[in-house]
């Protein structure tokens, strides 16, 4: 990093600045002796972005069980980081929004940024790593060096992007070469001296280097690096996004155990909750990426190539709401299945509307509903199958039952069993009476159609698109996949 250049961008009337109700948050939340009461003042000083706040906080995001009507509210039902997160997210949003007739893209700035942010909180709360909402900002705020440098060299930032051909992992190179400082330098100097909290600039200061430089918060650093590379993996260019996806799983499995299955499932809920928060963001954004068509085109790239799969070991846990083994169990009992001959299924069961009901109800209903459904589904599989069924808490509000030998032939049957027997047990809730459940449910088994299967995670992939196509049918409904397309069962 050259001295002059860093001191001359950072000294330019061109940087951007933080709106006052930022600064101030920032301000109170670095004193010990604060009250909340002062912050919720702070924050309702703008109106504006206390209005974009409490419409987040009471939406399916968050899923409170009650209706929040101030900021005061707010800060005691999600506590200050989270409040603290949004608060420093909106002002950022209004701060660096595109001004018209200018080169800058940010439209793109905002899709990478809003994806980042998604992936980061989401990885956060799975592996149980720091704070998913200093996480979320983290990610969100890693690239605002990257305005400071157009806002300073104009059209010759444009031309540096056009030389890293929209790939954002060559940039840094490409800027130091010809401006002698990077967007993650100059970001990290602006958020130090907005007095963000050291960890969150160490992180964006090293967000663009590799794993051999150790952050403060090393957990969190690799989470925002996981994030970037979920943003990177649902490009438009199908080679950068495969090689960012690659890059991906193969992190997610080292530095967090996190199995080739589980670190996909979390990528398909990440398009869902980045268009919701593109929406309280007000932000425009391109529509979403085809994440279905991403992951098949992984899985040909993998059989053609022979390339298996990351194999961490894993503790069997249980999954205390359900009583199941967890998905880690899951993982390895697919992978010793596999090591033999026997036939094998998956059939995979999600409780319809969990979203209605978390936001309805609060998160303890759809706790409540999952309990219900596990118990139905506990006594169907051992009243038709007995030990032949395994079943495991597999990820949100999902169950995996893992079918061998002679069970197989009747997973249609066993599921549509458990759709009747989950139809049969209403739950009753004291906020919303007595609902009736719904499940859809996918099948997938190692004989698809007129080929085998040849990993645990083909079978796996197979039966997420199959619940994936049963809820896009509405819900209730039973698919199996077979033959490269899914087929209705029961719908």
């Amino acid at each position: 990093m050259n001295d002059t250049a860093f001191a001359r961008i950072m000294e330019s009337p061109q940087l951007p600045t933080l709106p006052a109700v930022a600064v101030r948050v920032l301000e109170l939340t670095s004193r010990r002796d604060v009250e909340l009461g002062e912050i919720a003042k702070a924050v309702e000083h703008d109106p504006a972005i206390a209005t974009r706040v409490l419409k987040t906080v009471n939406s399916s995001f968050y899923g409170l069980t009650q209706r929040v009507g101030s900021i005061r509210q707010a800060l005691a039902y999600l506590g200050l980081e989270t409040v603290k997160g949004l608060v420093l997210g909106f002002s950022l949003a209004q701060a660096f929004k595109g001004e018209e007739e200018v080169l800058f893209d940010f439209e793109d700035y905002w899709r990478r940024s809003i994806y980042s942010a998604s992936a980061a909180r989401a990885l956060a709360s799975i592996v149980k790593c720091g704070d998913a909402d200093e996480a979320f900002l983290a990610a969100l705020i890693q690239d605002v060096g990257m305005i400071a440098l157009w806002k300073h060299y104009g059209d010759h930032f444009i031309q540096v992007q056009d030389l890293a051909d929209a790939n954002h992992q060559a940039l840094p190179n490409l800027e130091r070469r010809h401006f002698d400082v990077d967007h993650a330098e100059i970001g990290a100097a602006m958020l130090d001296g907005w007095k963000f909290p050291t960890h969150i600039v160490d992180v964006v200061r090293l967000h663009h280097r590799g794993p051999e430089v150790p952050a403060q918060d090393e957990d969190m650093r690799r989470i925002v690096l996981l994030a970037g590379m979920v943003a990177e993996s649902l490009d438009a260019d199908q080679e950068r996004s495969q090689e960012a996806l690659r890059q991906y799983e193969e992190c997610a499995a080292n530095w967090f155990d996190l199995r080739r299955g589980t670190a996909f499932a979390v990528l398909k809920s990440i398009t869902e909750h980045a268009d919701e928060l593109g929406r309280m963001f007000d932000l425009k954004t391109s529509s979403n990426p085809d994440v279905d068509t991403i992951l098949e085109e992984a899985d040909r790239l993998r059989r053609e190539n022979r390339i298996s799969a990351p194999s961490p070991e894993f503790a069997e846990n249980t999954d205390q709401l359900t009583g199941f083994p967890d998905r880690n169990a899951f993982q390895q009992q697919l992978l010793s299945v596999f090591e033999t001959e026997i036939p094998v299924a998956i059939l995979l069961v999600g409780i319809d509307g969990m979203r209605e009901l978390n936001r309805e109800g609060g998160p303890g209903s759809g706790d409540a509903a999952l309990a219900k459904v596990s118990d139905a589904v506990r006594r169907t599989c051992r009243e038709a199958v007995g030990t032949q069924a395994s079943i495991f808490r597999f990820v949100g509000a999902e169950l995996a039952v893992v079918l061998q030998g002679d069970s197989v032939s009747r997973a249609g049957l066993l599921a549509e069993r458990l759709r009747a027997s989950i139809r049969l047990a209403p739950l009753a809730d004291h906020r919303l009476g007595l609902l009736k459940l719904g499940a859809s449910l996918g099948i997938a088994t190692r004989v698809e159609g007129t080929r085998i299967l040849e990993t645990p995670d083909e079978l796996l992939r197979a039966a997420m698109m199959a619940i994936s196509e049963a809820r896009r049918n509405g819900g209730d409904s039973i698919f199996e996949w077979g033959d490269g397309e899914p087929v209705a069962l029961a719908a």
